[in-house]
């Protein structure tokens, strides 16, 4: 099948096998850049984090960045209501989501979101990759093709296996074996960069890990998701999605 991830894994990645990742954009010099807007494709990407849902973050003139993760689909509705809650006007549809209980001060923290960008898993696929970009007002999601869980390992670039492996809960997981309670799901992942005002203190981060975390699926929808992963069509009908994703071309 056609495949269009090659068009993320053309940037740069390191990984530290003794940890997670965090994304950071930084100059040939070593120097982290903080620009939300920058486009300069010498900036690398540098990967470090402390745990599956949170990382260590730098800061620049009240300027933080922080990563969140997770290796759970959000559920679609729930996902639109904390979406409508950045500083958005374009791109996010206005039906009303699921209720998410967000206090004044993590709607606050929602406000200061100045970009956020990053892969996404939602509850209606279990092949799509989806790729989240947020910036300023704006926000679109777009389907990057397939995870590469769903594709044989002889469909996969030979260059490029030790990277895309990276991404796996489990090297040893394998798509063609799994069943409903198979612990691992390969690349499929929430893996989004915050970048705003405060993001660098632990209240922030915290604020937005819970919201993201409540929007995951809970155990009984995890186990529903499972039951149903093999049929797409079923899975459109049980989590319901709103957000148009454009297929990236």
């Amino acid at each position: 099948p056609h495949h269009t991830h090659d068009h993320f894994h053309g940037h740069f990645h390191s990984h530290d096998q003794s940890n997670n990742e965090v994304e950071l954009n930084t100059s040939s010099n070593g120097a982290v850049c903080y620009d939300p807007d920058c486009q300069d494709h010498s900036h690398s990407h540098s990967h470090r984090s402390e745990n599956e849902n949170s990382l260590n973050t730098q800061t620049h003139a009240g300027i933080g960045t922080y990563v969140y993760r997770a290796r759970r689909p959000f559920h679609p509705s729930r996902l639109l209501s904390a979406l409508q809650k950045l500083p958005i006007v374009r791109g996010v549809p206005s039906e009303k989501g699921s209720a998410i209980h967000m206090d004044d001060a993590s709607e606050k923290v929602f406000q200061q979101i100045l970009r956020s960008k990053g892969f996404a898993w939602t509850a209606d696929s279990n092949v799509k990759a989806l790729y989240w970009s947020h910036a300023g007002c704006s926000f679109e999601m777009q389907c990057l093709g397939r995870w590469w869980a769903t594709l044989p390992k002889h469909q996969w670039p030979d260059e490029a296996t030790d990277d895309i492996l990276a991404d796996f809960d489990s090297p040893d997981h394998e798509e063609s074996a799994a069943t409903d309670t198979s612990s691992t799901v390969g690349d499929r992942r929430q893996e989004i960069v915050f970048i705003g005002t405060g993001l660098g203190s632990k209240e922030t981060q915290s604020a937005i890990r819970k919201t993201l975390d409540s929007c995951l699926l809970n155990d009984d929808e995890w186990d529903c998701f499972r039951s149903q992963r093999t049929n797409e069509a079923l899975l459109m009908s049980s989590f319901e999605n709103l957000l148009e994703a454009r297929m990236l071309t």
